[in-house]
């Protein structure tokens, strides 16, 4: 029988299992003789199975890494609320000792040991005013920020579609615009943040209006989780009284600060700092958003003259007024960053960046390129001052040149990379009249900060490496529910069925009547005479002359004892049918010539393609007066990419 169902069962007769059996064990003994041909077996059998489970295999993979991440993830967070649970100290334990110190750090020049930062006595900090100082004449007077309302709409498409970090933010920035926003003059316009209203970074009215009353402001950011907050030292009570002491935070650093306990009072602050909760942050990079607080504190506290900006890996530990003083007044400077104690080259650092993973290979060069492009020179020194900064801490007078410089800082840390060591030498070397800058040393740094380091740190590359990994997991599931199979593909080792060799064409046969030439094989020895029997027979469904054809038996057989093992004797069993498409080939030599013979599957086509196994004919009808003979062919096939399973 011949059902649409790819698995039909048919039983064997104790006849038919000898002749398997016996069949088996000649084509062993074969395959001994052609022994060369055995080592490639367990290669093929491992392709094989690459190749049909590879779905399998990366959807298990997809699993495990989700798995991996996710248990390191949940593993750092309780061992932040946990340290104790743990049996290795958190960055936080391990450097817990630089908490709270207020001991100088100093350095020997000149055979003398001296304090890196020199302050003015306690007595002196006290009475310790804001400078009011008078233009200085600087080339640049003034400076425009662009907003939507000065642009076309054309551009505003441009800035919702480029495919850049540009957003509604930031502003489109064109190259051309670029370009121009280096050229000095009185007044300058140039993108800096805050472009459009509905860009982000949404702060409520009662926090703009308290940092408006800010005169000088010592700043921090946590974004994303973010690091603890910790309280400023060494202030004077006249800095504390003149000072405001601002920390941005988002909804998910407040969520996880209030859950180790960390609350915000009634007047909005944890100890001496103000806590503004920023809504909407405009990037998807955790960095790229801190920079806004750190690069454009002229655009959040616009009434401002002063500022400084302290990573939130440290702790600020002196007198904010006497660090003005000290590095910006006494040294007649408009701005003070803490220069790289490693490197002086930004070629440097760009090697360096790529090579601890601070950023992309792709999006390094694309930055590098392009200043080299614009022939910044491999200079260590620009203006005078060391090239490099660590800007770890900024210091700054918030003058029309220092905002220009903030502002085009800014534009190309969006531009390019978030890493901001790369494109301060460039902006220092572009914009040539900031000259009275102070690069304060490391041990000046480390006299202004205790450095406690990150301890959560954003991972935007882990977050975006998380996503592409599920989203590899959905590809491969649906890959694995909805890819297309092959037309056959047997559930077990073996698709069995029975088929039928009949001479006479019925009614409803779909094939031209022709004359068949001779038996498939004369019983008992009667096909010994001469010649080649080339035959063509109709195959049917069922063993009535007129059951359904479902496709034809073809074949080639030289009935001479000389000829008995030749492999020109091969019979092909066509099947054309709604269900398959295809042909078996089956090889007929070493025929026996008995009423049942067993014979090699030795391939296939369309959906039998690279079939092996057993085709057993037996003889079940002799109609006399039509000189006919019919046919059972029992076929038993096994696929490459399936097991070896010895059939019932």
């Amino acid at each position: 029988m011949f059902n649409t169902n790819n698995s039909v069962s048919i039983s064997v007769s104790d006849d038919e299992s000898n002749d398997l059996n016996r069949i088996r064990a000649r084509t062993r003994r074969k395959r001994k003789k052609l022994s060369h041909r055995t080592t490639y077996e367990l290669p093929r059998h491992v392709l094989r199975l690459f190749v049909r489970y590879w779905v399998v295999l990366v959807f298990l993979l997809a699993v495990m890494l989700l798995v991996f991440e996710s248990t390191r993830i949940g593993i750092k967070s309780s061992v932040l609320k946990n340290p104790d649970s743990s049996g290795k100290e958190s960055p936080s334990k391990k450097n817990e000792g630089n908490l709270n110190r207020l001991d100088p750090t100093t350095k020997v020049i000149g055979g003398v040991r001296q304090r890196c930062l020199k302050l003015l006595p306690p007595e002196e900090l006290e009475n310790l005013d804001i400078l009011e100082r008078k233009d200085s004449g600087t080339p640049v007077k003034r400076v425009v920020y662009l907003t939507d309302a000065d642009v076309s709409m054309g551009e505003m498409k441009a800035v919702r579609g480029n495919g850049t970090r540009f957003n509604l933010f930031t502003g489109n920035q064109t190259f051309a615009q670029r370009e121009n926003s280096f050229q000095v003059r009185e007044t300058v316009s140039l993108h800096c943040g805050f472009f459009n209203e509905n860009g982000g970074f949404r702060i409520s009215d009662k926090d703009k209006r308290f940092m408006q009353t800010c005169e000088v402001v010592v700043s921090t950011c946590a974004f994303g989780g973010g690091d603890n907050l910790y309280e400023p030292l060494g202030m004077s009570k006249a800095s504390s009284q003149k000072v405001c002491y601002v920390a941005f935070w988002d909804e998910v650093t407040l969520a996880t600060q209030e859950a180790e306990g960390h609350k915000i009072d009634e007047n909005d602050h944890i100890g001496k700092w103000r806590i503004v909760i920023v809504k909407d942050l405009p990037f998807t990079d955790q960095r790229l958003n801190g920079k806004i607080p750190k690069m454009l504190a002229h655009r959040l506290f616009p009434d401002a003259k002063y500022s400084i900006w302290v990573d939130s890996k440290s702790q600020f530990r002196r007198d904010p007024l006497g660090v003005l003083d000290a590095l910006l007044w006494r040294t007649n400077s408009v701005l003070a960053i803490s220069e790289h104690g490693a490197r002086s080259s930004v070629y440097d650092e760009a090697k360096a960046v790529v090579n601890k993973h601070k950023a992309t290979p792709e999006e390094v060069e694309v930055q590098i390129n392009q200043y080299r492009h614009d022939k910044l020179p491999e200079d260590k020194r620009f203006n005078g001052k060391k090239a490099l900064s660590e800007a770890s801490v900024i210091v700054r007078e918030h003058t029309p040149l220092t905002n220009l410089f903030m502002c085009l800082w800014f534009n190309e840390v969006v531009r390019f990379t978030s890493r901001d060591q790369l494109s301060f030498p460039y902006v220092l070397w572009r914009l040539k009249v900031l000259k009275n800058i102070n690069m304060f040393p490391v041990c000046t740094r480390k006299d202004l900060v205790n450095s406690i380091g990150h301890v959560r740190k954003a991972k935007p590359l882990r977050i975006i490496f998380l996503i592409a990994v599920a989203t590899a997991f959905l590809v491969v599931l649906l890959l694995a529910l909805f890819s297309p199979v092959p037309d056959y593909d047997p559930p077990g080792s073996f698709f069995s069925f029975s088929l039928y060799v009949q001479q006479t064409h019925t009614p409803s046969s779909s094939y031209s009547s022709r004359r068949s030439s001779q038996h498939i094989a004369r019983p008992h020895g009667q096909g010994g005479g001469k010649g080649a029997l080339i035959f063509r027979r109709t195959l049917t469904e069922g063993p009535e002359n007129n059951s359904r054809i479902v496709g034809k038996a073809e074949g080639f057989i030289i009935p001479h004892e000389d000829f008995a093992s030749s492999d020109f004797n091969v019979i092909y069993l066509t099947l054309e049918t709604p269900e398959y498409t295809g042909s078996v080939s089956i090889r007929s030599r070493d025929m026996a010539h008995k009423l049942k013979e067993v014979m090699e599957v030795v391939g296939g086509t369309g959906a039998f393609a690279f079939a092996r196994g057993i085709a057993m004919f037996a003889e079940i009808d002799d109609h006399e007066e039509e000189a006919v003979t019919t046919y059972r062919v029992k076929l038993l096939l096994r696929f490459p990419h399936t097991s070896h399973v010895d059939p019932p």
